[in-house]
Parts: C-alpha cells; structure tokens; sequence
C-alpha cells in the first residue's frame, strides 16, 4: 500500500501540475477619434506580425529632458506625442518590458497623459 502511494505521489509530481493566473495580451490599440494608445509591452513584442510596437523614450540634451511615446497597430496606424511635462517624464522611465504602456495626445501631437500599469497578469516579453 505504501509503495502505490508513492507511485501515485510520483505521478502527480511528475505530470506537470500548472496552475496559473490571469494573463492579458494586450496588443496594440490605437483609436485617433479619442486620441489614445496602449499596448503591452511583452504581448506586442511577442505578437506574430512584424508591424506592431510600442515604445516610449526619455532624450536629455544641454538645452534640457524631454520624452515621446509612439504605437503602430497591427493594421498599421501609427500615432506619437512629445512631453517636457515632468511628471510623465517619471511614469515614462518607470517602463519595463513587462509594462502595459499607454498614451494620450492632443490635436498638436502633445502628450496629455502616459501611463503605466505593472502587474503579474500582463504577458512578459519572451
């Protein structure tokens, strides 16, 4: 008896339990009416098409820091805005590659808004 109890242990343990949490794919998401995009970065990285990204930088020079944000889709729509704005400039270099990351934008190509989500749920970058 005790040798088919661990038998069956072995079984278990060797039969690849997972047990997983809530995942997101999060590819890009561009909609110019509303002026927003967002994406994740690890979903978009991993996408199958060659098209999409997501990307977000921060530029110093002598004259000062300034950042920008940009996002093709899938389908090939591809949106950017520029900040100087400090507190952006913050939430833009707190990015990881497992970020989900999205932007707003005025009608002169300004950012109004970048945020930044971090969580166990968003897919990282394989």
């Amino acid at each position: 008896m005790d040798l088919m109890r661990i038998i069956a242990l072995g079984v278990v343990l060797s039969s690849g339990l997972a047990v997983a949490g809530e995942k997101h794919d999060r590819f890009v998401y561009i909609d110019t009416q509303n002026r927003t995009a967002h994406a994740g970065m690890g979903s978009t990285r991993n996408s199958a098409d060659f098209v999409q990204y997501i990307v977000c930088q921060v530029i110093a020079n002598a004259s000062g820091i300034s950042g920008s944000c940009a996002a093709r889709a899938a389908a090939g729509t591809y949106v950017t805005c520029q900040t100087t704005n400090q507190y952006m400039l913050e939430v833009i270099k707190s990015i990881s590659d497992s970020s989900f990351v999205g932007f707003k934008w005025d009608e002169n190509g300004g950012c109004t808004e970048v945020f930044v989500n971090h969580g166990s749920s968003y897919v990282p970058k394989l």
